[in-house]
Formats: C-alpha cells, sequence, structure tokens
C-alpha cells in the first residue's frame, strides 16, 4: 500500500441576569405577542423577543446582545417612510424593528402598542427597551412560542444540553453579526481520531490522488448532523436579514473567512488537514482546513465548487462556479479567499505568514492570480453560478479609479506647492529690500517699490487661495478613496 500525505480557548458566553421587578400579566392564550418583549419572571429576567415575521422567539441576553439581535432582524425603510411612520406610528410593522438605510443604518423599535418608534443607538438603549415595555410571562406560556434556530440561549438552558457552547463573530457589508451555538465534544474527538492519511493499492491508484485525498474532508460522518446544521443556523438568520441567493451565501463565506487563521498550526509544520467540523469546532485554521468547510457548505447550498491549489505559494482557496467570462483565468470559477476577508472574486496580491494580506499599491490586478502561481483546480463539481462579480468589479473599478486620480493629482500639487514657496520666498527677498531701504531713511526709493510689493503680495494670495483650493479638493479625494477602500475590505 502506498500513504499520500502522509487552542484557542473556548469561551462560554453567561447571559448577564437582570434582577429588577417586571411585571407580570396573566395571558389569554389567543393573546398576540408578536413583536412583543418577554420576560421570564419565574426565573432569572431573561429577556425575549418574538419576531412577527416567523413568530419565533429570539433571546436578548445582555445589552450588547439585545442590540445586535435587534438591529440583525431590522427591515430597510426609505426616508420618506421613516418621516411618514415618525408622524403617524408604523400601523403595518407593529413590533419590527426598522432600518432607516439612507440614514446609516439607524434602527427603531415599533411599540405593538401604540406603533410609535422607538430609537436604538446603543446598546444601552435595547436595555431600556426591555425594562420599558418588557412583559411578564409565565414558564408555561413562554415554552408555547417556539425558539428561532437562528438565536442563541441562555446558559442555563445550554448547560442542560450535551456540547460545548461557541461564540462566532464575523463581519459582512460592514455590519458585525454573532452566532452562539454549541457543538458535540464526542464528534469533535471521532474526527480528531479519524484517518488523515489516503491509502491506495500500487496498481489501484486513483486518476488525481491529491484530488482522491481532498475528497476525504469533503464527506461527512453518518453521525454527524451537526457540520450542516450550523450552516442551516446561518442561511436562517440571512433570510431574517432579507439576503437570498448570492447575497447569502457571501454572507455564510465571510462567516468562514473570519474564523481565525491558526497560526500556531503553520508554525509547528502541522500538515494534518482538519475536518471542517473540526475547523468549527476549534474555531481555527490554516487555508486547506478553511476551504474544506467553504466548499463542503457551497455544495450544500447547491453551488457548483472546487479547490484553487497554488502550490508554489503553499496556499489554496475557494472556487465557487461562474460565468467563464468572469471568472478566474477563464477557469469556469471564480475565487474565494477564506484566510481573511475578501469580496468574493478578489485575489490577494501578497500572502503573509499563511494569510492573505490587502495591499493599497497592487488595485490593477484584483482578478488575476499570477502573484501566487500556477492554478490547480481540484474536486470539481457542478451547480448554480455565482452572478454577484459584475458588481464586485465595479466597486474594484471605482476605487482604481479614485486611486489612479490621486496619483495623478499629487505631482501637479508639488507643482503648485514649489510655486507658491518659490513666490513666498521672492517676497522675502523683496521685503527685506523695502526695510533697507526705509531704516536707511531712503523714503523716496522705498515708496517707489511699494507698489510692486503689493502687487506680488496680491500675486502670493491669489497663488496660495488657489493652491489651497486644490489640497482641499485632493483631501477630499484621498477621504473618499480611504473610505471606499475600507468598506470594500471591511477594514
Amino acid at each position: 500500500m502506498t500513504k499520500l500525505f502522509s487552542s484557542k480557548s473556548l469561551a462560554i458566553i453567561t447571559a448577564g441576569l437582570i434582577y429588577l421587578a417586571w411585571p407580570f400579566l396573566g395571558l389569554q392564550a389567543s393573546t398576540d405577542l408578536s413583536g412583543r418583549i418577554l420576560l421570564q419572571v419565574e426565573s432569572h429576567g431573561e429577556a425575549w423577543y418574538v419576531n412577527p415575521i416567523n413568530r419565533e422567539r429570539y433571546y436578548l441576553g445582555r445589552p450588547n446582545d439585545a442590540f445586535t439581535v435587534m438591529r440583525n432582524l431590522g427591515l430597510g425603510i426609505s426616508e420618506s417612510n421613516y418621516a411618514q411612520f415618525k408622524l403617524a406610528g408604523a400601523s403595518k410593522f407593529k413590533g419590527r424593528i426598522l432600518l432607516r438605510v439612507q440614514a446609516n443604518g439607524e434602527a427603531y423599535y415599533v411599540n405593538p402598542i401604540d406603533n410609535k418608534l422607538n430609537y436604538l443607538g446603543r446598546p444601552t438603549d435595547a436595555f431600556d427597551l426591555m425594562r420599558r415595555f418588557g412583559l411578564g410571562i409565565s414558564n408555561d406560556n413562554l415554552t408555547s412560542i417556539n425558539i428561532a434556530a437562528a438565536s442563541a440561549l441562555p446558559f442555563s438552558e445550554q448547560a442542560l444540553n450535551a456540547g460545548v457552547s461557541h461564540h462566532y463573530t464575523w463581519t459582512y457589508d460592514n455590519t458585525p453579526y454573532y452566532l452562539d451555538v454549541k457543538l458535540n465534544a464526542e464528534l469533535f474527538q471521532s474526527y480528531s481520531d479519524s484517518s488523515k492519511v489516503y491509502t491506495y493499492f500500487v496498481g489501484s491508484e486513483p486518476a488525481d490522488p491529491r484530488a482522491a485525498f481532498y475528497g476525504m474532508f469533503l464527506q461527512l460522518r453518518v453521525d454527524d448532523q451537526e457540520t450542516i446544521a450550523v450552516l442551516n443556523r446561518l442561511n436562517l438568520l440571512a433570510q431574517n436579514l432579507g439576503y437570498s441567493g448570492d447575497r447569502a451565501m457571501a454572507f455564510i463565506m465571510a462567516f468562514i473567512q473570519y474564523i481565525p487563521y491558526d497560526h500556531e498550526k503553520l508554525a509547528a509544520g502541522n500538515n494534518n488537514p482538519y475536518y471542517p467540523f473540526e475547523t468549527l469546532y476549534l474555531d481555527k485554521g490554516v487555508c486547506a482546513d478553511k476551504t474544506f468547510l467553504a466548499v463542503l457548505w457551497l455544495r450544500s447550498l447547491g453551488y457548483g465548487a472546487a479547490i484553487l491549489d497554488f502550490p508554489e505559494s503553499n496556499h489554496s482557496a475557494a472556487g465557487i462556479a461562474c460565468p467563464v467570462a468572469d471568472s478566474l483565468a477563464g477557469s469556469g470559477y471564480c475565487y474565494i479567499e477564506t484566510t481573511n476577508y475578501f469580496p468574493i472574486g478578489v485575489v490577494p496580491p501578497n500572502i503573509s505568514n499563511g494569510q492573505a494580506v490587502v495591499s493599497k499599491d497592487q488595485l490593477d490586478s484584483l482578478f488575476k492570480a499570477d502573484s501566487l502561481g500556477k492554478m490547480d483546480i481540484k474536486q470539481e463539481s457542478s451547480g448554480k453560478l455565482f452572478q454577484g462579480m459584475s458588481l464586485v468589479k465595479a466597486e474594484a473599478a471605482h476605487i482604481l479609479s479614485l486611486r489612479q486620480e490621486l496619483d495623478q493629482t499629487k505631482p501637479e500639487l508639488d507643482v503648485q506647492q514649489a510655486a507658491v514657496d518659490a513666490t513666498y520666498e521672492a517676497l522675502k527677498i523683496q521685503e527685506a529690500e523695502l526695510m533697507s531701504y526705509k531704516n536707511s531713511g531712503d523714503i523716496s526709493t522705498y515708496n517707489s517699490l511699494v507698489l510692486a510689493y503689493n502687487e506680488a503680495v496680491a500675486t502670493y494670495t491669489a497663488q496660495t487661495k488657489t493652491y489651497s483650493e486644490a489640497v482641499t479638493a485632493y483631501n477630499l479625494l484621498a477621504q473618499e478613496f480611504n473610505q471606499s477602500y475600507r468598506n470594500f475590505y471591511q477594514q
């Protein structure tokens, strides 16, 4: 037989307990609790929000958690909608969270009692909502309302179930998100103990041994219901946020991109890949580990996917099927970096210590992989095509045009500054000459030169004004470039 290719600490999030005298109301079975904030007065005052869309409850936890949950379930509205709702209330959106998408995403809770908007500016505002609008409910009545799949659980409920609590954070569309899940320690141990060496008999070797080796890590154990369950939780959260199709997929890929890179594994020279569940459980991984998870989930979402190997740079990435015209080197796959956040389709210009890094100096080659060397495509599969490259390329083109305009403008500014400096030095000479005549008592010559000096001062003033306006325009352009660049890479 031939052999081939032979922690971060876990955070348990404890909910903050609220010990306040919440009002308790007896509820009829027919009471409509959509959009209400409910408080477990027979427990520790745990707060829940009942989403009017699915009529399921979401645990609010601490003020920061409550703030994030309620914003994540928000519905975007226009400024004209906001103006109307502010005056007359939002009766059609009782209990919803409304987001002013044209005003930096400001969030408002529509009190289902009076339909008025209540501002959610800070986490403390979410806590204030719980205090003012919380409705006490018995445990029996509360259990009749299903817990949303995308909801965290109070620590007391998590402790009643087998598994270890994991807290994930990531960013998408420049908005932070979090997800709490419990993962089975025994399943993790089973994967850890599984073989990570692909074996075959001489004479019966596969057509592509490396692709066959990779295939080991794209197969789930028969007792693994959790790897896809986490994906389903993320997909449900995406739907609640109004994301679908390619947007939901990108939201889920961002989750993987924000899983911390395992620098310790790289430094130790550990070449054994993690199975996708191991990557989730450990909440870390190197490029291959996170790529396996990405490809597995892409296939589960119905997309065509593959592993993009770059042996010369010892790097791998996920490939998502996309139109050939948009794809990387005509391969039929668009690039997805997994070691760090990059928009889908964007290739990192550099790999440093195993992890992809961005660069403001290489914006003209964001969709080429020449810097990574020869590309091998493994584990190809067919499915849906990603159709979002035109938007990504348009954003990248705008950023590049701003950078090129800055690069073109800077030398012109330098020339203007040199001219202003030269004029200033000439003025200093004129001024010194004038003062020497004045100090020597030669007032006649002094007076004869004053007019020319004043004209030179006027010229200098106009020149500095023009230069100052050019500097202001340049700085505004630089601010636009920096903001666009940060938004593109979520920095």
